[in-house]
């Protein structure tokens, strides 16, 4: 398994096809193919032609931030069909996981997203995904606040099975970035960015060239710009670039910070703990 895991979303099977190829010559060595998007009934021996990499099938709903638009009956009865087709890894909701059975190798994901906030009972659910038949935990959830990261990123710390856990959205983007350094196996990417594929899902090459994810470890230290707007801000790009070329174990981030809560998110950033900022 790879720790950055690059997700396709296309209506077409030829764009599919030619993002996956395209994405392996990138680096990419796990995908994750949205099912959603396509137009039409997946042919799976066309998609998983020529496989160059460990691939997840993904059928999401609207509710989840999907694109699904058949009954749930036809999403479960293709999840299940992707599953004995030769895909290595299945993404199943957390609501619908336990009505389907494991087959063979084919590893699970079991998820659970909330495209409006991170809820109150945000641990509650965690602890029932626990108890379910994964092999990988995830949690996707709204940032509305800074400090809403920090909800995430404390549940990875203390993560008693492998998790991905993030903040969607503008706001979230730390969560994303730092969830190497808390102990998420893998990120999710997009293959590009311009996509849509989901709210505040950087790029592939951002995480690679921008970001070096795949260095990122316990260890690392985190520097930041803070503003409201940030993402204009080309520090992290200068600032990463250095650290990497003078061997520093170190990363520097945008984080968006509206000036009400500039004070509430700095407390909550101290147990990053953050080296410090920049401010835009």
């Amino acid at each position: 398994m790879d720790r950055i895991c690059v997700v396709i979303g296309r209506t077409r099977h030829k764009m599919v096809q030619i993002e996956i190829q395209e994405a392996a010559k990138q680096g990419a060595k796990f995908i994750e193919l949205r099912l959603d998007f396509l137009a039409k009934a997946p042919d799976f021996k066309r998609l998983l032609e020529n496989k160059p990499c460990p691939m997840i099938a993904t059928v999401r709903r609207p509710q989840d931030g999907g694109r699904w638009s058949g009954s749930e009956e036809a999403r479960l009865a293709l999840l299940r069909q992707a599953i004995v087709s030769g895909f290595d890894w299945v993404d199943l909701e957390t609501d619908v996981a336990d009505g389907i059975r494991r087959f063979k190798d084919v590893k699970r994901i079991i998820s659970y997203h909330n495209m409006r906030e991170v809820p109150a009972e945000l641990e509650k659910i965690y602890q029932r995904m626990c108890s379910q038949d994964g092999d990988v935990l995830k949690l996707a959830v709204r940032a509305q606040h800074p400090k809403d990261n920090m909800r995430v990123l404390h549940l990875l710390k203390n993560a008693p099975k492998p998790t991905v856990a993030f903040c969607m959205g503008d706001l979230g983007l730390p969560s994303r970035i730092l969830g190497a350094k808390f102990g998420a196996p893998f990120t999710y990417a997009a293959f590009n960015k311009e996509r849509g594929i989901a709210p505040g899902l950087p790029s592939f090459q951002e995480m690679k060239r921008l970001y070096f994810y795949d260095h990122i470890n316990a260890h690392t230290k985190v520097f930041g710009v803070i503003g409201d707007p940030v993402a204009h801000s080309l520090s992290p790009l200068v600032h990463n670039l250095a650290f990497r070329h003078l061997g520093i174990n170190a990363v520097y981030i945008p984080f968006r910070v509206p000036r009400p809560e500039l004070a509430d998110s700095l407390k909550a950033f101290m147990n990053i703990p953050v080296q410090g900022y920049s401010v835009t």
